[in-house]
């Protein structure tokens, strides 16, 4: 699974979250050492490495700029607790992220616990963790090198497990939450399930021992015996704790019950927490990373915009016929996108009702079986096409909706589809109870907003979703889906929420028409796209048609061997006895292991990178082969197979990506990529108009010195558009420069935007693109990307900076031809980092070489 840039930008903000706080840590100990050595009394302060952590990284940008002050946190044994949030809208894989964090801690074995909020949630999470072929069970066994236990609340687990594998503990909200009252939940009570963390029931000693170790563990009574109860494990253990959906755990009107259950994880002595929520509670989280709606809309993630079409004052019946129609529009456009590209997607509407009880159907309530009767008998909708879902009628089941042999089209609901839910196919939301149930909209809007395989299908009815709703008016439809976005935290798309054309909205909101400037309107304005040969014709290049199958997957052989690796490390206690004989040191043991290494393992680790499976295995064969011959036996390997998965696959990735660059430049060479305006109707024609939506009173024109600006391609431009002060900088240094004709800033990842294609599978969106007059003879073209400096030097930005100097040099190596229009072409395609490289720009647009 190909991580998105965002969740890349979150993973590397954890990192370095670990690593800064491993350092403080370091640091501030070395420091209390010191103090200690020197009968000096150490400050409170040094002992709170995470607050440390965080100072620093704030001071250094590497924080969300959203996040409040640190809020500290402190166990039963008053040790703080590094605890992080990661801002994770719906859809925005928050079940990803928590599995892919924990290949970054550097602890391969121990405790876990991974803690959800509902039913549904806990079904959901357990189907793909319990499944080893999932990819989010995949990442945990990249975490543990392969050793994994997945377990349930009742399960029963040793000492041994916990020293020898990963154990991964799914828990409900209510069973960490002491608010519920402890003497009522089991994990507080003693029993004898967990002897293995215990000392025997008549050793007086090794209780003593136990509480000196650990002092805040629970005992029966004053004085009593330790509890041998699963919190009391928990306690001795220090699990880290994965916090997922937050915002359920954190979101009661009353703060004191927030910081009660805050309290409620600290009491289990995690050594850290990690926290996934839409929208946190930031007097309690402390927000590390905060992606919100255009980074998941950048990423192809979600349907949008949201059309909302309601039916005021009319019978339900009328609002879902108009529904059945819908989705037979939205059902010829997905059967034509098959046709063309073989991509396999059916619109699915999920319909609101008021009741599904088998007893509730009395003619007044909207009831699921009058929709399903209503669907089938008067519509003519096939009956296996409809299903109920509810708490009592769970006609779904575990039926695969994304399966082309699954027939489901409608589903039935009230409330069971609220949360812990989402499917790609739905497309359209059908609100048949009262609208005015504001909370059933707004968190069942989220349900249809995933989009199909994460990639836009470039048919605009297939990218945005649909709501349907009836007996009320659209404006109040359209209040309640923004403000499910925002409940979602999906901030930033307001915009995206859109009622019948021409319609002012509640908020104020209308669509604009937004044209080209009046000297532009009757003028085709091309910009050049990388094409690639296909017999006579040029098409837009393509990763997967035209550069994958051109590697050379025989020529990549495997690592070095001799790379560095983690030393073993083994476990070891001490007997300390009155008197002065020396330590006797005691290597605990492990229960026996086959220590034999699986190829076929390390090869799936390659699937996504290398598409021959065959080769995979031939690479992770010759690596083993190697390693053998260089002294290791096949148990060393074994217990190094996490790290030599990961030297592998890095390894592999790189050797796969420079041949990808060598691919691409070799085609590029002999003529078959090219870059050029030579063949202008198969390059970008830059539309003449498009349409956003505008609220008079909030939203700004962008002004420069107080007055609208003037060499934008479009007009109006407003300050939504865009996303930082250095883009808006940029566009003031652009709209002064009088070489230019015109600027334009590219709507990222919008439907029909312009964008570039390099050596890797992902498109290049540039900020702006802009055209000069002539000179010196020639016409100038632009493209141009804003970075902030924090980004400058990372893999991605350097990718895209190769990228971009590349495609200038064969811009610039066509542009000695003329072309249709006798014109002649240069090209200026680069990075900016910050506002002293605006004046490198300007020397370039009067260079006349």
């Amino acid at each position: 699974m190909e991580l998105k840039v965002y969740q890349r930008n979150a993973l590397d903000a954890f990192t370095r979250w670990l690593e800064t706080l491993e350092n403080t840590q370091r640091e501030l100990e070395t420091a209390i050492a010191a103090l200690e050595q020197t009968s000096v009394d150490v400050p409170d302060a040094l002992h709170n490495y995470p607050q440390a952590t965080w100072k620093k990284l704030k001071e250094n940008g590497g924080v969300a700029a959203t996040a409040g002050e640190y809020v500290d946190r402190t166990d039963d044994a008053n040790r703080p607790i590094p605890h992080i949030c990661f801002k994770v809208p719906t859809g925005g894989g928050k079940t990803l992220l928590a599995a892919a964090a924990l290949e970054h801690v550097p602890w391969q074995k121990g405790l876990v616990l991974w803690i959800v909020p509902t039913k549904a949630i806990y079904a959901q999470t357990k189907a793909a963790l319990w499944n080893k072929e999932h990819p989010y069970r995949k990442m945990l066994q990249r975490a543990a090198a392969g050793r994994v236990k997945m377990l349930e609340k009742e399960d029963t687990f040793s000492r041994d497990d916990i020293n020898n594998y990963l154990c991964v503990m799914l828990l409900m909200l209510p069973a960490a939450n002491r608010r519920k009252g402890k003497e009522f939940l089991r994990m507080f009570r003693n029993t004898g399930k967990y002897h293995s963390f215990f000392p025997d029931s008549d050793d007086i000693f090794g209780d003593v021992r136990l509480r000196n170790e650990y002092p805040d563990l629970e005992t029966e009574g004053e004085g009593g015996y330790v509890k041998q109860s699963l919190f009391n494990v928990f306690k001795i253990l220090r699990p880290i704790v994965v916090l997922d959906e937050a915002h359920k755990a954190y979101g009661a009107r009353s703060r004191d019950a927030n910081v009660e259950f805050a309290r409620s994880i600290s009491r289990l002595d995690p050594r850290m927490v990690i926290e996934l929520s839409a929208t946190p509670n930031r007097g309690i989280s402390n927000l590390l990373v905060d992606i919100d709606g255009p980074d998941l809309k950048k990423e192809e993630m979600i349907k949008l915009p949201v059309q909302v079409t309601s039916f005021p004052n009319a019978e339900w019946e009328l609002t879902l016929s108009q529904a059945v129609d819908e989705l037979e529009r939205l059902d010829v456009e997905a059967k034509a996108l098959e046709n063309n590209t073989g991509r396999y997607i059916r619109p699915i509407a999920v319909v609101r009702v008021e009741r599904t009880g088998k007893d509730q159907r009395d003619n007044k309530h909207i009831h699921a079986e009058d929709v399903r009767e209503y669907l089938t008998q008067t519509l003519h909708v096939p009956s296996d096409a409809v299903r109920v879902k509810s708490a009592e009628n769970d006609e779904l089941g575990r039926e695969d909706l994304l399966s082309a042999y699954s027939q489901v089209r409608w589903i039935i609901t009230k409330s069971a589809l609220m949360e812990g839910w989402d499917c790609p196919f739905a497309y359209l939301l059908v609100m048949l109870d009262n609208t005015q149930a504001q909370k059933a909209i707004t968190q069942l809007v989220g349900r249809v907003m995933r989009q199909p395989h994460a990639q836009l299908t470039g048919r605009e009815s297939l990218d945005q979703c649909y709501v349907y709703c009836n007996n009320t008016d659209v404006g109040t439809v359209v209040k309640q889906v923004k403000h499910g976005l925002e409940s979602e935290g999906l901030t930033g798309l307001s915009d995206e929420v859109m009622s019948p054309s021409g319609t002012t909205q509640q908020d104020g909101s209308q669509p604009q028409k937004v044209k080209r400037r009046q000297e532009f309107r009757s003028k085709d304005i091309y910009l050049p796209v990388v094409l690639h040969k296909d017999g006579n014709e040029w098409i837009h290049l393509n990763y997967q048609a035209h550069i994958l199958p051109s590697i050379d997957w025989a020529a990549i052989e495997p690592p070095d061997p001799n790379a560095s690796a983690p030393q073993n490390v083994r476990r070891q206690s001490a007997t300390v006895d009155v008197g002065e004989e020396l330590l006797v040191f005691h290597t605990d043991q492990e229960p026996y292991i086959e220590k034999r290494v699986s190829i076929s393992d390390f090869a799936r680790r390659l699937s996504d990178i290398v598409p021959n499976l065959w080769q995979a295995a031939r690479i992770a064969h010759e690596m083993s082969k190697r390693l053998i011959a260089d002294g290791e036996t096949e148990a060393d390997i074994y217990d190094r197979r996490s790290y030599l998965a990961h030297v592998l696959r890095e390894h592999v990735k790189t050797e796969v990506e420079t041949q990808a660059e060598q691919v691409f430049r070799k085609k590029l060479e002999h003529g078959e990529i090219r870059f050029d305006l030579e063949t202008q109707e198969r390059n970008y024609r830059m539309v003449d108009n498009y349409e956003i939506q505008v609220n008079p009173d909030n939203d700004r024109p962008l002004l420069n010195n107080f007055e609208p600006v003037q060499l934008s391609l479009f007009e109006p431009i407003f300050e939504k558009q865009f996303d930082s002060d250095l883009e808006k900088q940029f566009a003031y240094y652009l709209d002064e420069e009088r070489a230019l004709q015109w600027w334009y800033r590219v709507a990222a990842r919008q439907r029909g935007e312009y964008y570039l294609q390099g050596w890797k599978q992902g498109r290049i969106y540039p900020d702006f693109v802009a055209m000069t007059n002539e000179i010196a003879g020639a016409t100038r073209v632009l493209i141009l990307d804003t970075k902030g400096e924090h980004l400058g030097g990372n893999l991605d930005t350097e990718y895209k900076r190769k990228v971009l100097e590349t495609l200038e040099g064969a811009f610039n190596a066509a542009g000695t031809m003329v072309v249709r229009d006798g014109s002649r072409w240069k090209g200026i395609f680069q990075l900016v980092f910050n506002d002293q490289e605006f004046l490198e720009i300007t020397a370039r647009l009067t260079d006349s070489g």
